[in-house]
């Protein structure tokens, strides 16, 4: 039997013993990580947590330090007391407070005093001179961090970015490859309806080459008939003209010829 619990996140059976932190590491591999939690998928950083930037950001270190008056006291008390007690509130606070110190011998000057006072001007010292050169060093090596953090995180983006627009392509040209095959059916439609209409054509001229074949077949056939009926009929009206029939037409032509020459004058 396999039951879940609402804190782990690992599906554990109840007759097995539960895995622990200090187990051997080749028990690792029989963890099976849950992947829904009350009906919600569980993605990486809702199991490692610490993954998670949002509710678990890197920590970002200040740019510019509060602001702060006689090197110790920070800025905001005097706003405070600029709003209760004016602009000379928190001197009159701070002094009277060091008078109340002194009248009470809650501080109290002994020999070494002027010890405490060379420390404190040294430290000032030290600190005005080297505080900066310090500072930038450290805030240059924690940028230095950062930025490696960043790029990393950067690059890790641009790869899953470049991925995904790869992603999105294949997508995009798996969707086309529908179109591809509806273009593809067209051109072989295309080329049956070409080679169906060449075919057609070869068939209509053929055919024609037959019917003008068979026309001038006939045509040059009624020629030849025409032609072998006027030469019969020709030769047999010579055959039937004796040679008298023909000086007399001759003679007849020639009176008829002379009658009108004679009228045209």
């Amino acid at each position: 039997m396999i039951y879940l619990d609402d804190k782990s996140l690992v599906e554990k059976k109840s007759d097995e013993k539960v895995l622990r932190v200090e187990d051997s590491l080749k028990d690792l591999s029989s963890i099976k990580w849950r992947t829904e939690f009350n009906g919600k998928r569980l993605w990486p950083h809702d199991q490692w947590p610490e993954r998670d930037l949002v509710n678990f950001p890197p920590y970002k270190l200040r740019e510019v330090p509060n602001p702060v008056r006689w090197y110790c006291v920070p800025e905001s008390w005097f706003k405070f007391f600029y709003e209760k007690t004016g602009v000379t509130g928190p001197y009159m606070f701070f002094y009277g407070l060091l008078i109340y110190g002194f009248s009470k011998e809650y501080i109290v000057l002994w020999y070494d005093f002027t010890e405490y006072l060379i420390l404190a001007a040294a430290v000032i010292t030290v600190v005005k001179k080297l505080g900066p050169s310090v500072g930038n060093a450290f805030r240059g090596w924690h940028q230095e961090e950062v930025d490696r953090y960043n790029s990393v995180v950067n690059n890790s983006k641009a790869m899953a970015g470049k991925m995904l627009h790869g992603y999105e392509e294949s997508l995009e040209r798996a969707k086309s490859i529908e179109l591809l095959l509806e273009a593809r059916k067209d051109i072989i439609n295309m080329g049956l309806e070409t080679a169906y209409r060449e075919r057609m054509k070869q068939m209509y001229e053929a055919v024609k080459r037959r019917l003008d074949y068979q026309v001038a077949l006939q045509n040059t056939r009624k020629d030849f008939e025409r032609t072998n009926m006027i030469n019969w009929i020709t030769d047999e009206v010579k055959k039937s003209i004796t040679p008298k029939q023909e000086q007399d037409t001759l003679q007849a032509c020639l009176q008829q010829l002379r009658q009108i020459s004679s009228q045209t004058r």
